[in-house]
């Protein structure tokens, strides 16, 4: 049985830090250069993603099968658009930054503590929607390969 769960937080791109980010969260903002105050408000804003995101996943059971889950990543569409680029662009292919992988890393970071177990996705997506917020689906797919079919 197929079964489909929404989380209603708009994606984001994953935020690589380094043990040397821990600096912009001691010194005061007001001290800050505008590069490091932009980069403190970068990880800040990732870090309540993150939060948000396990959340809304814990509320709603969100679980990491070895197998099996198919990952859409929805977009809202550019609010600078022109109203036909809007429809025309609903649930259409998002070409544009972030790309794929960013936002699954970001995903797996926020939900996952080691993602070493997972070894199939069914499928990933990112998409435009023509609504103000973002959104990300989670779609269970019944296995269809076994670990042992995998192992010869």
């Amino acid at each position: 049985m197929i079964k489909r769960v929404v989380l209603n937080i708009t994606p984001q791109t994953h935020v690589r830090s380094t043990q040397g980010d821990r600096i912009f969260f001691r010194i005061p903002r007001n001290k800050l250069n505008p590069s490091g105050l932009a980069r403190l408000k970068r990880l800040e804003k990732y870090n309540d993603y993150k939060a948000s995101l396990l959340t809304l996943a814990k509320k709603e059971k969100i679980r990491f099968p070895e197998q099996g889950l198919e990952i859409n990543f929805y977009f809202p569409v550019t609010k600078s658009w022109t109203d036909f680029k809007k429809k025309n662009s609903h649930l259409k292919g998002h070409t544009l930054k972030p790309d794929l992988s960013n936002c699954l890393k970001a995903l797996e970071d926020g939900l996952l503590k080691e993602d070493k177990m997972i070894f199939h996705y069914a499928g990933l997506s990112k998409r435009w929607v023509n609504q103000e917020h973002g959104y990300i689906e989670f779609i269970y797919h019944p296995p269809s390969i076994g670990s042992q079919d995998l192992l010869m």
